[in-house]
């Protein structure tokens, strides 16, 4: 079976006013790492492919874990402290001769006027797990627009479930995702690099649906035979980092599946 492809707008003409949009595809868990990488996803690996107009709200957020710890390089007898000291007998001194004065300057003196010691520093604990909150307020053109949010919100939605598996009790982790800009119909490595800032393979942390975002006093909708579409939806998604990233050498950020794939 092949992938299941779902466009908003379906309208040619939307290329006249916007070129670009945004592409989501989704690939289903594996524990092989060659099967967690962007290019796998991208190549032959997804079964659900979204295309979306660029999102009214576009936030990236990075944040790296660090934490206040003691820096081992004075105490501690190690080739990096020798390095950083200048020799062994540079480093001695440190060790040795540094910490009597500054102990003895520390209770001899003033709080104002202590000579500080740094023997502190901010460690890295954890890399970032970038998130991406995107989000549209989706108004059909006609009733093919219509069709195509509502499959759309659904995709989404189901495709942020676990899948449910043979044994007993148990579910296979959800699907991974690819997150790109697309131009001229196909995904741009270099927009995606300056509008996403290199997205790794991620998950779908949150889904947000909303069919009446108009503060309308009443539902309002369009019925076409024996369906009925609403006139908007808002829709906001959440995406989180699958794996933790690091720059590589030719200055992408990579993760650990793709480094050890090397793709």
């Amino acid at each position: 079976m092949g992938a299941k492809d779902y466009v908003y707008p379906t309208s040619d003409e939307y290329d006249n006013e916007q070129g670009y949009v945004l592409g989501f595809s989704a690939a289903d868990y594996s524990v092989l790492a060659a099967e967690r990488t962007r290019s796998s996803i991208l190549g032959e690996g997804s079964y659900l492919n979204i295309a979306l107009p660029l999102s009214t709200q576009l936030l990236i957020q990075t944040q790296h874990g660090y934490s206040e710890q003691a820096n081992p390089v004075g105490p501690l007898l190690s080739a990096a402290g020798a390095l950083n000291s200048g020799g062994e007998a540079a480093m001695l001194k440190r060790v040795f001769v540094d910490p009597m004065i500054t102990y003895f300057s520390n209770i001899s003196s003033t709080v104002s006027q202590q000579i500080y010691s740094n023997i502190t520093e901010m460690s890295l604990k954890s890399e970032a797990r970038r998130e991406f909150t995107f989000s549209w307020l989706l108004v059909p053109k006609n009733n093919a627009d219509a069709i195509a949010i509502v499959n759309i919100c659904n995709a989404f939605r189901e495709a942020s479930y676990p899948v449910y598996a043979d044994l007993p009790e148990r579910v296979y982790p959800a699907p991974i995702w690819a997150i790109y800009i697309m131009a001229d119909g196909g995904y741009d490595e270099e927009l995606t690099r300056q509008w996403l800032g290199d997205p790794l393979v991620c998950v779908l942390a949150s889904v947000a649906i909303n069919k009446l975002p108009l503060d309308s006093a009443r539902a309002t909708y369009f019925k076409v035979g024996a369906s009925a579409q609403p006139v908007a939806t808002a829709l906001s998604v959440v995406y989180k980092e699958f794996e933790t990233g690091a720059v590589g050498t030719n200055g992408r950020v990579v993760s650990k599946s793709e480094f050890l794939s090397g793709s």
